[in-house]
């Protein structure tokens, strides 16, 4: 393949890549094909984004801890809602989506299990796996530990260098 920045050859190997377009710091694409220019030019092969959100969101509802700012907003994103909208959703106002959000405040547990239903909801998710989840739920906070995706064979998207 070669580079879009310089036209050179770039080398491309299989690697674990850290996915962070989730806003998340701990999703890892195993196999995923990685390019790399000398010019500093860096391009991956990234699965179906809607997929793999979609694999991340099934993976923090069934997370056995509350909710961290950084995964209530990727799951508020995913669900592609506003601050308002889920703030609406959830009977709470604007201001404590945001505090959650920014690690402020933390979520309180029924708020955590009904963003969970609601997320599994729309997305369709088997509502019963997340309520029998319900009781290995830790009441405090933690991140979740790295998430490591399969890549398989992805579109070939530029990285900012």
């Amino acid at each position: 393949m070669r580079c879009p920045t310089c036209g050179e050859l770039m080398d491309c190997r299989r690697e674990t890549y850290q996915y962070t377009g989730a806003g998340l710091d701990n999703v890892f694409l195993t196999d995923a094909q990685v390019c790399h220019c000398a010019c500093g030019e860096s391009m991956v092969g990234l699965p179906a984004l809607p997929a793999l959100h979609q694999r991340i969101g099934e993976l923090l509802v069934a997370k056995p801890s509350l909710l961290t700012g950084p995964e209530i907003r990727f799951l508020r994103k995913n669900l592609r809602l506003n601050g308002q909208e889920l703030a609406h959703w959830l009977g709470v106002d604007r201001a404590t989506i945001y505090r959650w959000e920014s690690g402020a405040q933390t979520v309180g547990k029924a708020h955590d299990r009904l963003l969970r239903l609601i997320y599994a909801a729309v997305k369709r998710m088997p509502t019963e796996h997340v309520i029998e989840s319900f009781q290995g739920i830790e009441p405090r906070q933690k991140p979740a530990p790295p998430f490591e995706i399969p890549a398989g064979n992805g579109m070939i998207a530029s990285l900012a260098s």
